[in-house]
C-alpha cells in the first residue's frame, strides 16, 4: 500500500477511531433496531441524549454519564439508574455481539497500522463509545498491539473535544504535529484532529 504508507512521513504517532474507521459499519444500525426492537424508546432516548451531549465538556466520565443517563431519562418513566443498566447491560453487548457476527475489519486500515507499529510509532485507539477491547476482540484483533485503548466519554466528553484530543496526545506523549488522526467522519475525527492542529486522514 504505497499510497497509504505516504501518509506515514513526518509522523510519530497515530490516533485511530474504531466504530466505522476499523472496521465498516454500514447496517449496524439497523442490526441493532432489529436486534432491541422492543426497547426503541430507549433507542431514542440514547440518540437524543448523545446529541445534547455534544460540545459539552465535564470534568469526568463520572461526571459526563450522570449527565448523559440523566437526559436519557428525561420525559420518561424510566430513571438514571435505569438508562444506566440498559446503556452498559444491553446496549454495548448487542452492538458487540453484532460487530462480531456480521463484521470485518478493514484491510488497508490494519496494514496502516501494522506499518506504523513496524516503524516505532505511537498508535492509539480513541473511539466515541465504549467497549474498545470488547469490540476489538469481537474483530479478531488484539488489543495489546496498541499503546492506548480510550474513548472520549472516558476524558468527560464527545468527540470533537479539543480538550480530549489533547488529553489523548498528552497519553501517548505525542505532539500535534507529528500526530495522524485516522477516522471516517470529519465532523467528530477531523474536527477533533483540527482542534489541536493535527493531521487527519478520512477513511
Amino acid at each position: 500500500m504505497k499510497e497509504e504508507n505516504n501518509v506515514l512521513n513526518g509522523v510519530k504517532a497515530v490516533v485511530v477511531d474504531l466504530d466505522g474507521t476499523i472496521y465498516d459499519k454500514t447496517g449496524l444500525a439497523q442490526r441493532i433496531v432489529a436486534r432491541l426492537w422492543w426497547c426503541l424508546p430507549l433507542l431514542a432516548a440514547e440518540r437524543f441524549a448523545r446529541r445534547n451531549a455534544h460540545y459539552v465538556q465535564f470534568a469526568s466520565e463520572e461526571e459526563f454519564f450522570g449527565f448523559f443517563f440523566e437526559t436519557m431519562a428525561r420525559g420518561h418513566w424510566w430513571g438514571a439508574g435505569i438508562a444506566r443498566a440498559w446503556y452498559f447491560e444491553v446496549y454495548l453487548p448487542t452492538m458487540v455481539g453484532l460487530i462480531r457476527r456480521y463484521h470485518h475489519p478493514r484491510k488497508e486500515v490494519l496494514e496502516l497500522i501494522r506499518e506504523a507499529k513496524a516503524k516505532g510509532l505511537k498508535v492509539a485507539i480513541y473511539s466515541d463509545y465504549g467497549a474498545v477491547v470488547e469490540k476489538l476482540e469481537a474483530l479478531g484483533i488484539a488489543p495489546d498491539m496498541f499503546d492506548l485503548l480510550i474513548s472520549a466519554p472516558e476524558l468527560g466528553a464527545l468527540k470533537p473535544s479539543e480538550p480530549c484530543a489533547r488529553r489523548v496526545l498528552d497519553m501517548i506523549e505525542a505532539t500535534p504535529e507529528t500526530t495522524l488522526f485516522i477516522g471516517d467522519r470529519d465532523d467528530k475525527d477531523g474536527a477533533s484532529a483540527r482542534a489541536v492542529g493535527a493531521r487527519f486522514l478520512k477513511i
